[in-house]
């Protein structure tokens, strides 16, 4: 039991008893005192996090998770992403394009019209520009949604647009039908 206890005496606080050895020995305590004002003066560099755009956005980093509770609060972003949110973007964009092709489908044989006027000013252009545009939008909202996977809303939020796609494709395929 005292073995034990001393353990953790030590443990907890090695220089306190580096201190009290050394004064129950009747030793100088300058040794002690270094050790004590010995303090680091390297910044920690947590302080500083990584910017969103650096030479870790391009040739990856090791960060998969965020390890520490203090930094779950503070620090949002991460250098590797898991498949499974590969998955998911993968099949946002998928249907994002099943979407647009649909909705090109239905205007076609005269059924719909385009309900967003944004979308609807660059149908007027032609079906590429809608298109590209619908893809580039979709592209760039996902970009912006995996560099903030760690936000509460972007956790609710990807799920959400999954199911909202999924409801608006089993719509214009029930458009199809009629």
């Amino acid at each position: 039991m005292y073995c034990t206890v001393r353990l953790n005496i030590m443990i907890k606080n090695p220089i306190e008893l580096v201190s009290t050895y050394m004064s129950n020995r009747g030793l100088t305590n300058n040794i002690s005192q270094q050790i004590m004002d010995d303090s680091r003066d390297a910044s920690d560099r947590r302080k500083c996090p990584t910017p969103i755009i650096s030479r870790y956005t391009v040739i990856g980093g090791k960060r998969h998770t965020i390890r520490r509770d203090e930094d779950k609060k503070k620090h949002l972003f991460v250098d590797l992403y898991s498949t499974r949110l590969l998955v998911v973007v993968m099949l946002l964009l998928g249907l994002s394009c099943l979407d647009a092709f649909l909705t090109l489908e239905l205007i076609d044989k005269g059924k719909v019209v385009e309900a967003n006027p944004i979308m609807a000013y660059f149908l007027s252009y032609g079906i590429v520009p809608f298109t590209v545009i619908k893809f580039v939008i979709t592209a760039s909202a996902l970009i912006v949604l995996c560099v903030f996977k760690n936000v509460n809303i972007t956790r609710v939020g990807v799920p959400l647009a999954l199911k909202i796609y999924m409801a608006v494709i089993a719509y214009e395929i029930y458009l199809f039908t009629l």
